[in-house]
């Protein structure tokens, strides 16, 4: 159950939105922490997350809630399961200077992370073949998904977009982004 308190998470740049929107808010309500004794994921349920690299942390409509305690994101055990994944979006938000992918995500997911977390280039062919695979398909579901990545590519552009995929930002740098929304996570304040 989420609480109605309304809050604004501050980050310092688009990759560490596109890190808490795509994977980490979910991983608090039902993923790496949901049986944990730390209940604050019940507090970021109708949360906005803002760039605003001077003002960083939570920030609470009203009060800071009496058991809020922040969130270790930076996870060896979290990143094990979903670090791999969680690096490809970053690599493409970062790059691209956008936090709206939410048209490639699956084909990030599905078709690059793994490439990308082991340090191999993200062929033209394996996104082609992923995205001929998912129009092929008879569910609806991936169906769109194929449409979606389309657009998308076809928005940016594709040797953009391949460049996106293969540039630089790598577990390093994520693991820096990781640590500081740690630290944005344990900067709870009212507005």
């Amino acid at each position: 159950m989420r609480n109605s308190i309304n809050a604004t998470i501050k980050v310092q740049n688009i990759a560490q939105k596109v890190l808490l929107d795509t994977e980490l808010l979910g991983q608090f309500s039902d993923g790496y922490w949901e049986n944990s004794r730390n209940e604050s994921w019940k507090y970021l349920g109708d949360v906005e997350i803002a760039n605003d690299t001077e003002n960083t942390g939570v920030v609470f409509e009203k009060s800071v809630p009496y058991n809020y305690k922040g969130y270790s994101v930076n996870n060896k055990t979290l990143l094990e399961y979903v670090g791999d994944r969680m690096l490809a979006k970053a690599r493409v938000a970062n790059f691209l200077q956008t936090s709206d992918i939410d048209e490639v995500d699956c084909l990030l997911e599905y078709a690059c992370a793994n490439d990308i977390s082991m340090g191999r280039e993200v062929t033209e062919d394996k996104l082609a073949d992923k995205i001929e695979e998912w129009q092929k398909d008879s569910s609806e579901f991936w169906n769109k998904r194929a449409a979606n990545a389309l657009s998308f590519i076809n928005e940016v552009g594709f040797d953009k977009f391949m460049e996106a995929i293969n540039s630089d930002y790598d577990m390093k740098a994520m693991r820096k982004d990781l640590t500081a929304i740690t630290k944005i996570l344990k900067n709870a304040r009212v507005n």
